[in-house]
């Protein structure tokens, strides 16, 4: 009886190792605490900072789709070792930088660290229990995610105050290692893809051309925002978005002629394929107004510390947390479409919500709209996952686990640019005008919520015109 329930909790052991694996990327928000002081350390003006972002995000979000590829083809859990490896000594590399090209330098390994682990991290979590179990374990995964996210700010801010700057990245190497030292523990947890290969889907091979092009794609055209954001005083973004328009082309023709493409072109060709991805570019386009926004509002109307600060943002992260649990029971009440649909709706209705704050901060208020939008994240999130998932077949998981993470990561870096620039606008409008300063950053901060919510609204609610969209099961 004892073993009898010792083989019943392992998958779920496994579960919980792939999860502490998965959390070292979305442990990455606690650099936004070192900002200042990696600022100060290297004698940065603030607006090179945000290259610390951008190396580590565009070197990932161009990885994934081809290392989950990989992982289809030689294994997921080779993968995510791999990336366990090289995030340990990513990690160490930043913490040891001397100089700020040095700290770029070791950002990038991390990025190419991230994507190993998060490429592979969702096949490796679904094959673990049965496919009907799929959207439970989605939910719990993506749970595990959102609570690294609300931790992370917390254990970062102590790293700093015991270490500095580099606090950030030390914390993070032993949970590397001890997610290492912790899969071989599991020999008889199916680590492993468990769909049985035909003898045709035994000689597949990777597709190196297709994945130099597709990472040369997406690095463009997560560029461009970046440049945006940045002034662009030069005039690059133009000529980045061209070549990313040519490359992406380049891909396309050579997708067509490849013996097996990364999507199925059959698939990739249908609306019931395109819509969910494209709805959860414009998901994290949106939610990601909280933590680009929020924190000024509550700094600057609000006068609230740091401290305060991360408890209020960790409301999002834990509505996250709250949306992912309660996913698998909507979404078996209602089905997985419809319970991707509630979630946008919800997430809308937290934006609005944000946008009533005024110059008398309610703690309520501000904690319920947060909670509310953290909630919408959560139930389309791994309602959307799971969709996918079920679109592709299951030997192209790890392809299907990055395409997520993909279109993710595009909404956040679009949001960054957009969202950013059209605050500056209003902002720098109210100020021409005579505003104070305080009123034109909260009219300005007002309008971004309240326009974000009312057109992902109208967005969600013109796909609804589609027969059958968001209606299936």
């Amino acid at each position: 009886m004892n073993r009898f329930s010792a083989e019943r909790f392992r998958p779920h052991l496994g579960l919980l190792v792939i999860g502490l694996g998965a959390s070292l990327p979305a442990f990455d928000i606690a650099v936004n605490v070192a900002f200042p002081a990696i600022t100060a350390a290297f004698a940065l003006e603030t607006r090179a900072i945000q290259w610390v972002v951008v190396c580590y995000v565009l070197v990932y979000a161009s990885l994934m789709l081809a290392f989950g590829r990989l992982g289809d083809l030689i294994g997921h859990r080779r993968i995510f070792r791999a990336g366990l490896l090289l995030s340990a000594a990513a990690f160490a590399l930043c913490a040891l930088a001397q100089d700020y090209g040095w700290l770029l330098a070791a950002r990038t390994v991390q990025g190419v660290a991230a994507a190993l682990v998060l490429s592979c991290a969702p096949a490796i979590a679904t094959s673990l229990f049965d496919e009907n179990r799929r959207i439970r374990v989605l939910g719990a995964y993506a749970g595990m995610f959102a609570a690294a996210a609300v931790v992370g700010p917390l254990l970062g801010g102590a790293s700093i105050a015991m270490l500095g700057w580099s606090g950030v990245f030390w914390f993070r190497a032993p949970i590397a290692v001890l997610t290492l030292l912790l899969l071989p523990l599991l020999p008889l947890v199916p680590l492993l893809p468990l769909v049985p290969q035909s003898p045709v889907q035994a000689h597949r091979s990777f597709d190196p051309a297709g994945s130099l092009l597709l990472a040369a794609v997406m690095a463009a055209l997560l560029l461009v925002p970046t440049l945006l954001l940045s002034g662009d005083a030069e005039g690059q973004a133009p000529w980045a978005a061209l070549c990313g328009a040519l490359l992406f082309c380049a891909f396309v023709v050579q997708q067509q002629r490849a013996p097996e493409p990364f999507l199925p072109l059959a698939v990739v060709r249908t609306l019931d394929f395109a819509l969910p991805n494209l709805a959860s570019v414009a998901v994290h386009h949106t939610t990601f107004a909280v933590p680009l926004l929020v924190p000024y509002y509550l700094a600057r109307i609000a006068g609230y510390g740091p401290l305060q600060i991360g408890m209020v943002l960790a409301m999002s992260s834990a509505g996250v947390m709250i949306g992912s649990a309660l996913a698998a029971p909507v979404a078996h009440a209602l089905g997985r479409h419809r319970t991707a649909l509630l979630g946008g709706g919800l997430l809308a209705a937290g934006q609005v919500a944000i946008s009533l704050w005024t110059t008398t901060p309610a703690p309520a208020l501000m904690a319920g709209a947060l909670l509310l939008n953290g909630a919408g994240v959560g139930l389309f999130q791994v309602a959307y996952t799971d969709m996918v998932l079920a679109t592709l077949p299951q030997r192209d998981r790890g392809v299907a686990g990055s395409l997520t993470m993909v279109t993710r990561t595009t909404g956040i870096v679009v949001g960054a640019a957009v969202l950013s620039a059209a605050l500056y606008a209003i902002e720098r409008d109210g100020l021409a005008a005579g505003m104070p300063a305080r009123e034109a950053f909260l009219d300005a901060f007002q309008f971004v919520f309240r326009t974000s919510g009312v057109a992902f609204a109208g967005v969600f609610a013109m796909t609804c015109l589609r027969r059958g969209g968001w209606s299936a099961g």
